[in-house]
């Protein structure tokens, strides 16, 4: 159904905004002139690809699917869908080319008819012809500014999304070669086929280094910078402060724990004596471990599981570094994940390795020099 009655200035511009703002008064003026209400039912064609027209339309209501015949002819494809506020046939009256894709009315749907022929009927009807067609111009190239645009995040995306997985695939195979390696020795050790003391600090170094070198050849093909490590100023004051009074809590707490343990003839080590240079070693040995534990693994952790709270990751990378310690014992793994666990909440509040550092440090030295580890 056709509704021949002309449309005023102000209905145009509610019916089509972004359009008529690049057409001058009496341009609008001349459009809604010539302008009919047309009623369209569900399904209803509107242009057929192929054919030769220019009638331009504009959307009122409803909703409208725009289509192209497939590469083999034998059918067509649903491109995009547009509605209230936007044009369609505009490129025809643009070019004079024959319709490059069909339009079928989705929902029922109310639209504006224009006959370029009636517009330039009009007195200086073709310089108004000019003018629409520099407007739909001006229109059309903002809209494929904004396609492009669109198509460029799409793609950023894409490529986001595809380095994200390779770095997933790396850090899965990290992972599991850490696991391996933490059984091989385990294994080693357990059925005695190498002669080592587990509580001297070669030992220590040397298993270090064995987990470190996968560690830091996985981070660097990944691309971690030193920050995102952990490794940064940011939060440092706040980091060392807060860790160093948690280091002397757990300090009290080992060396309590450890007594009710020798009371019970059930501590899991031996008591080392304290030795300085060691404990500096130890140091060092400390801050490698939470820059992979916590650095690397936990943050890994919650960027590729989607950990927003992080605790999945904390327990994840804890029980990881626990499987490390298997050697020295059931009761130093658990003990290992717990304090591993207070380790990754320490590290989730300033995402920097100092403080964690600390309070691992002193940790350390008080399990070793009290026999729990």
């Amino acid at each position: 159904m056709i509704d021949m009655s002309p449309l005023s200035r102000a209905d145009l511009k509610e019916i089509v905004p972004n359009l008529t703002s690049f057409m001058p008064e009496k341009l609008i003026d001349a459009v809604g002139a010539v302008s009919h209400e047309l009623t369209v039912a569900p399904g209803q064609t509107l242009i057929t690809e192929g054919e030769t027209s220019n009638t331009l339309y504009l959307i009122r209501e409803g909703t409208f699917g725009i289509y192209r015949s497939t590469p083999n002819g034998e059918g067509e494809m649903r491109v995009a869908e547009i509605g209230p506020g936007q044009p369609f046939g505009e490129m025809a009256l643009l070019d004079g080319e024959p319709r490059a894709a069909s339009v079928r009315a989705e929902t029922a749907g109310l639209l504006l008819e224009i006959a370029p022929e009636a517009l330039r009927a009009q007195p200086e009807g073709e310089v108004k012809f000019q003018e629409l067609k520099g407007a739909l111009a001006t229109f059309v190239t903002r809209r494929m500014r904004t396609t492009t645009q669109e198509h460029v995040e799409a793609l950023e995306r894409e490529l986001a999304l595809k380095s994200e997985q390779e770095q997933f695939g790396r850090f899965f195979i990290y992972s599991l070669t850490m696991m391996s390696i933490g059984t091989l020795v385990n294994n080693a050790l357990a059925r005695k086929e190498v002669d080592v003391d587990i509580y001297t600090q070669i030992f220590a170094w040397q298993y270090l280094a064995i987990l470190l070198v996968p560690s830091f050849l996985v981070i660097r093909h990944m691309g971690i910078s030193i920050q995102s490590l952990g490794l940064t100023t940011k939060g440092l004051k706040r980091s060392l402060s807060e860790g160093a009074v948690i280091s002397g809590a757990l300090y009290a707490l080992t060396w309590m724990i450890a007594a009710g343990l020798r009371y019970f003839d059930m501590l899991p080590g031996r008591a080392l004596p304290f030795d300085l240079l060691g404990t500096l070693s130890y140091f060092l040995h400390s801050a490698l471990q939470e820059i992979i534990a916590r650095g690397f693994l936990q943050s890994s952790f919650q960027r590729f599981l989607g950990d927003a709270n992080g605790l999945w990751s904390v327990l994840l990378a804890s029980t990881l570094f626990g499987m490390f310690h298997l050697h020295f014992g059931i009761a130093a793994v658990v003990m290992t994940i717990a304090t591993g666990c207070v380790f990754g909440l320490i590290y989730m509040r300033h995402q920097n390795v100092a403080g964690v550092t600390l309070v691992h440090y002193v940790m350390g030295v008080a399990a070793f020099n009290t026999g729990l580890i």
